[in-house]
């Protein structure tokens, strides 16, 4: 911890605890008011006072660690949610070729790999497992590339074992 700030939780801790020990000590209504009055205002120097204090530099400081802290959520924040993204987009795309798979009468699983270009992730490869028909796979293979893009050279089927 920054030697300043150990001094200012010290000094927080000690005004706190003058002002209840005064305020133990003195019973009356009178006292105790002004031992009050007295203790606050101690208390608000000793929260006050190592601002006013700083120069220049420490507000440079602060301010310099406070723009880092940011640039470094933003960042978490921006690949968070890129992955998400693609996460997103995977998942549709498995969905869209097991809907088609589906209407051409093939029984399957898919999954798809996203790449991102263009600042976009686009379905990249798809790799298709089942058992099909060759005409059912021809069908779909024309689905993966006229409908999504991916080549038939970034298509994959394999036969389901079982």
């Amino acid at each position: 911890m920054n030697n300043w700030m150990e001094q200012w939780l010290m000094g927080m801790a000690c005004a706190s605890l003058v002002l209840v020990v005064s305020g133990a000590l003195v019973k009356s209504g009178g006292g105790q008011k002004v031992c009050k009055l007295a203790g606050s205002l101690l208390l608000l120097l000793v929260t006050v006072g190592p601002i006013l204090r700083m120069d220049q530099q420490d507000w440079e400081r602060i301010l310099q660690w406070d723009t880092q802290v940011m640039e470094e959520a933003e960042q978490g924040l921006e690949e968070r949610n890129n992955l998400m993204y693609e996460s997103f987009i995977e998942e549709e795309t498995e969905a869209y070729i097991l809907d088609k798979a589906d209407a051409l009468g093939v029984h399957c699983q898919v999954e798809v790999v996203v790449q991102w270009e263009d600042e976009i992730p686009q379905p990249w490869s798809a790799c298709v497992t089942g058992t099909w028909t060759q005409a059912q796979q021809e069908a779909l293979a024309g689905v993966l590339e006229e409908d999504l893009g991916i080549p038939r050279q970034r298509q994959s089927f394999e036969v389901m074992q079982g």
